[in-house]
C-alpha cells in the first residue's frame, strides 16, 4: 500500500497589488532591524533596551505580512509616486519618534527630534545632550544616517523612476537622454547606497585613527555624511582636535556633493568626474571664497596686532569650518559665529540659503538651480539686444530643456515664498505666545529659524545660534518648524503639490489601481 502525501496549497505570491503598502512593509522591516543596534548597545551599557525593543515585534510582523500579501502595482502613476514619497517620510517620522516617547520625552519634543534627524536638519530640543543615554543618541544618529540614504534614493531614484523631477538631474548623465534615465537610475540605485556606505566607513576609520571615542566617532560619522548636524556632545565640535575637525570639513563637503558623481568615481572608476563638473567646482570656489572673506572681516574687526601665525590659522580654520558647515546645511560648529561682524552673519545666511549640490544629502536651493537661473537671465538680456537670436541654457556643455528651466524657476520662487511665509508665521507666534523661558523672538531669529528649517540647515542665527537652544520654544512653534523641515526636505514643490485639490482629485480618480486583488498566483501542490 502506497501512501500519497498531498502538500497543502500555499500561496507563494502576494494576493493584492499596492506599491505603497509593500514599500511601507520594507520600511517597517528595515527600521525594526535597525532598532536592534541601539538596543544591543543599551544592554551593554546598562541603559534602557526596552525603549528600542518594544516596537520591534510589531514592525517585523506587520512588515512581513505586508510583503507576503502585497506586490508592486502593475500600474503606477506619478501622482501615486508623490503620495508614496510623502507617506514614506511621515512613516519614518512616526517610527523614529517611538524610542524618544518611551524614553520619557513628550510627544511634540519626541516628534521634533525624530523629524530633525530623518530630514537631516539637526535642530534639537535636548538641553543637556551629554546627560542622555548614549544608546538614545546613537539612535538619533542612525535616524540622520537613514535620512541621508532616503534623500539619495528619493531624488536620484524614486522621483526619476516615477517621471517626476527627472530634469533636475538629467544634466549629470553624460551621454544619455531622459528616455533611458529611469532605467539607468534603477540599475544604479544599489550603487548609490554602496557609495554612501563606503564614504561613511572611510570617515569612521579616519576618525578612529585620530583616537576619537568609538561611539562619538560613530555619531560624528552619521551626522557628517548625512549633513545632519546632531552630535552627542554639548559643544558640538569645539573640544575636538584639529585633525578631527579637518576630516569633518572634508566629509561634510563630500556629503553635499552630488552622489551621482560619487557613483561614477567609485563604482565606474571614472577619472576627473569632480573636476569636470561645473556645480562641484562652483561649490568648492564658493566655500573657499566666502571663508577667505569671513577670515578677512574677522581679523579686520579684531585687529591684527599681536596675532601669531597660530591665531591666523585658527581664525581661518574656524571660518572655513563654519562656512562649510552652514553651506552644506550640516550645522556643526567650532565657535560661536554669532560673535562675528554683522557682514559675516549676512554672508552666512546666504550660504545657508544656497546649500550644496543637487543629488546630495544637503538642503537649500542648490547650485545647479542657481546656475540654470543665471544662464536663463543672461539669455533673456541677450534677447533684448538681439531679438532674433536663439539662446540655449547649458550646463557642462549639455542643453537644458525649457521644462527644466521652468521647473527650476518654480522651485526657486516657491523656496523664497516659503521662507517669507515661514518667517512671518514664526514672528507672529513668537509675539503672541512668549517662549517658555520668556525669550523674545525678533526678526533675525525668525529669519534664521525659517532658513535653518526649510533648508534643513540645523543652526539658527541670533538667539538660536550655536549657544542657543530650541527647548524653550512653545509647542505651536515646534510644530510649525516640524512642518517646515518636512516641506524643505521634499524640495518644497514636491510637498506643496500634495496640498492642492487637483492632486487629490487625480489620485482618487485612480482608486481602482490601488490595493487591487491579484487572482493569478502560483500554488504548491497543484
Amino acid at each position: 500500500m502506497t501512501l500519497k502525501l498531498r502538500l497543502p496549497k500555499v500561496n507563494v505570491r502576494p494576493r493584492w497589488e499596492s506599491t505603497t503598502i509593500r514599500t511601507l512593509g520594507i520600511l517597517e522591516i528595515v527600521f525594526g532591524l535597525l532598532l536592534l543596534v541601539p538596543a544591543a548597545l543599551a544592554f551593554y551599557l546598562g541603559e534602557q533596551p526596552r525603549i528600542f525593543l518594544e516596537p520591534v515585534p510589531f514592525l517585523l510582523i506587520l512588515g512581513t505580512a505586508q510583503l507576503l500579501l502585497f506586490r508592486e502595482s502593475s500600474t503606477f502613476r506619478s501622482v501615486n509616486g508623490l503620495l508614496l514619497i510623502g507617506i514614506v517620510w511621515l512613516f519614518m517620522f512616526l517610527i523614529s519618534t517611538v524610542p524618544f516617547l518611551l524614553y520619557g520625552m513628550d510627544f511634540v519634543d519626541s516628534l521634533f527630534e525624530a523629524v530633525s534627524g530623518i530630514t537631516t536638519t539637526g535642530l534639537s530640543v535636548m538641553v543637556d545632550v551629554e546627560s542622555q543615554d548614549m544608546s538614545l543618541l546613537i539612535w538619533r544618529a542612525l535616524t540622520m544616517w537613514m535620512g541621508g540614504i532616503m534623500i539619495i534614493i528619493v531624488f536620484l531614484y524614486m522621483l526619476p523612476l516615477f517621471g517626476i523631477g527627472r530634469s533636475v538631474f538629467v544634466n549629470e548623465l553624460s551621454g544619455s537622454g531622459s528616455s533611458n534615465y529611469s532605467m539607468k537610475m534603477r540599475n544604479a540605485a544599489k550603487s548609490f547606497i554602496y557609495s554612501y556606505a563606503l564614504l561613511s566607513l572611510i570617515n569612521l576609520i579616519l576618525l578612529l585613527v585620530c583616537r576619537m571615542d568609538p561611539l562619538e566617532a560613530f555619531c560624528l560619522m552619521c551626522t557628517t555624511i548625512s549633513t545632519g548636524g546632531l552630535m552627542c556632545t554639548n559643544d558640538s565640535m569645539m573640544s575636538y582636535s584639529d585633525p578631527i575637525q579637518l576630516i569633518t570639513i572634508l566629509f561634510m563637503f563630500l556629503g553635499a556633493t552630488n552622489f551621482y558623481l560619487h557613483y561614477r568615481a567609485i563604482h565606474r572608476k571614472e577619472r576627473g568626474v569632480y573636476r569636470k563638473n561645473s556645480e562641484f567646482r562652483t561649490m568648492l570656489a564658493w566655500f573657499l571664497g566666502i571663508s577667505v572673506i569671513i577670515y578677512l572681516l574677522v581679523i579686520l574687526d579684531s585687529g591684527t596686532s599681536g596675532m601669531s601665525l597660530t591665531d591666523h590659522y585658527e581664525t581661518f580654520k574656524n571660518a572655513l569650518f563654519t562656512t562649510v558647515s552652514l553651506g552644506t546645511t550640516t550645522g556643526l560648529y567650532v565657535n560661536d559665529f554669532t560673535l562675528y561682524p554683522q557682514q559675516c552673519i549676512l554672508l552666512l545666511m546666504i550660504v545657508a540659503l544656497i546649500g550644496g549640490c543637487s543629488g546630495s544629502t544637503s538642503g537649500g536651493i542648490k547650485f545647479s538651480r542657481l546656475r540654470i537661473i543665471y544662464e536663463f537671465l543672461k539669455n533673456s538680456f541677450g534677447k533684448v539686444v538681439h531679438p532674433n537670436a536663439v539662446y540655449d541654457v547649458k550646463m557642462d556643455g549639455a542643453s537644458v530643456s525649457n521644462e527644466t528651466v521652468q521647473s527650476t524657476l518654480i522651485v526657486f520662487l516657491m523656496f523664497v515664498i516659503t521662507i517669507i511665509v515661514g518667517t512671518i508665521l514664526i514672528l507672529i507666534i513668537g509675539i503672541t505666545q512668549p517662549t517658555v523661558n520668556g525669550q523674545d523672538i525678533d526678526i533675525i531669529d525668525s529669519i534664521g529659524l525659517a532658513i535653518s528649517s526649510i533648508s534643513n540647515g540645523g543652526m539658527g542665527f541670533g538667539n538660536f545660534g550655536p549657544t542657543g537652544n530650541f527647548a524653550g520654544l512653545q509647542d505651536s512653534l515646534k510644530m510649525l518648524l516640524i512642518v517646515l523641515m518636512w516641506i524643505g526636505r521634499l524640495e518644497i514643490v514636491t510637498a506643496l503639490v500634495m496640498f492642492t485639490p487637483g492632486f487629490w482629485k487625480d489620485l482618487t480618480s485612480n482608486r481602482r489601481h490601488r490595493g487591487r486583488y491579484n487572482p493569478k498566483r502560483r500554488k504548491i501542490g497543484q
